[in-house]
């Protein structure tokens, strides 16, 4: 019961959200019309998802399951991939489609001992997600700093990303430093009941066993850095679409890109509905680009209904491998972990 209340109160959030900017203006339905008027827009859509979140971000994952020693081809990750995008698209909650493929891992190495490294590769999957997220956004602001550098909004915010992106190696730099007889100095300092430590804890610990293999993690945040590129460049091609090139600049994506991209995960609605229109809308705002609203709603409308085609690999491996009552209990308790 109290988890449809808050199921509820949520899509009212969300609702309200919709309806305050369709009546203030900001958002129109009708921009979705490009998808008809530019069939090229479709067409890169589909490459972007198939390039992106099928071929890099299974390859992202696969490395990481590698890593925590789990047996697994690239191509069943693929289907297990998949999978994940049409839970986080069609059933948004506590537990998404990333439990899921870890539920699916486990039950395909035969045994419970694996939920531990399956949770560890679901852990960093969103960590390295999120590290490749910043660092593309820093690399790419710094090929246009002098023009971004002259906007003091964009000034301050490329500040801020450099500040997370530094934070970011120094921290990864501290992670992988060896000691000797397990006497861990930061792992005693995170274990102190101090608010934030308790997730600290949990992703340094994750991370940490990569330590004889930092490779992975290296490769891994380069594959989102590149992930994150294609998806920064198809939000400039849908607004150049929208708003013409001379009223659109994607350049000006750098700087903002990764702030509306985090907003997005909370968990309200699939893709950051409602939320993402939102915050995009202000984050164009901030800095001179029209219409964010709209162009985040074409932009995550388009990879949400190719998210949906992983029900095919669903329902063929519901019925080769279904989830029992059991790998229910072990869903509870991977949502808990991570």
């Amino acid at each position: 019961m109290k988890s449809i209340i808050v199921n509820i109160l949520k899509m009212a959030m969300v609702v309200l959200l919709f309806w305050w900017m369709i009546d203030s203006g900001k958002l129109s339905w009708a921009q979705l019309s490009i998808f008809l008027q530019h069939p090229d827009a479709i067409i890169v859509s589909i490459v972007i998802w198939i390039c992106g979140p099928l071929l890099l971000g299974t390859l992202r994952w696969w490395l990481l399951i590698q890593g925590a020693g789990l047996k697994c081809s690239y191509f069943y990750a693929m289907r297990l991939q998949t999978i994940g995008y049409f839970f986080n698209t069609a059933m948004p909650g506590a537990v998404g489609g990333d439990i899921v493929k870890a539920i699916y891992i486990v039950k395909s190495q035969g045994g419970a001992e694996a939920k531990t490294p399956a949770m560890v590769t679901v852990l960093l999957d969103r960590i390295v997600g999120l590290i490749g997220l910043f660092a593309m956004s820093v690399c790419t602001a710094s090929f246009s700093y002098n023009q971004l550098s002259q906007n003091p909004v964009t000034a301050q915010l490329m500040t801020g990303l450099a500040v997370v992106v530094a934070l970011s190696a120094i921290f990864l730099v501290i992670v992988f430093v060896p000691y000797k007889n397990h006497a861990d100095p930061i792992a005693k300092i995170l274990s102190f009941r101090v608010p934030g430590f308790s997730l600290l804890r949990r992703i340094y610990a994750a991370l940490r066993t990569y330590r004889t293999r930092p490779w992975i993690i290296v490769g891994t945040i380069a594959l989102s850095a590149a992930l994150q590129v294609m998806f920064m460049w198809y939000m400039g091609f849908i607004g150049q679409i929208l708003y013409g090139k001379s009223a659109f600049d994607p350049v000006l994506l750098a700087p903002i890109f990764p702030f509306g991209i985090l907003a997005t995960a909370i968990p309200l609605a699939p893709g950051g509905m409602g939320v993402g229109h939102a915050v995009f809308d202000r984050l164009f705002a901030l800095v001179g680009l029209p219409g964010g609203a709209n162009v985040f709603n074409a932009y995550v409308l388009s990879q949400l209904l190719l998210n949906l085609l992983g029900f095919i690999p669903y329902l063929a491996l519901k019925k080769q491998n279904p989830i029992d009552a059991n790998d229910h209990q072990q869903i509870d308790d991977l949502a808990t972990s991570v």
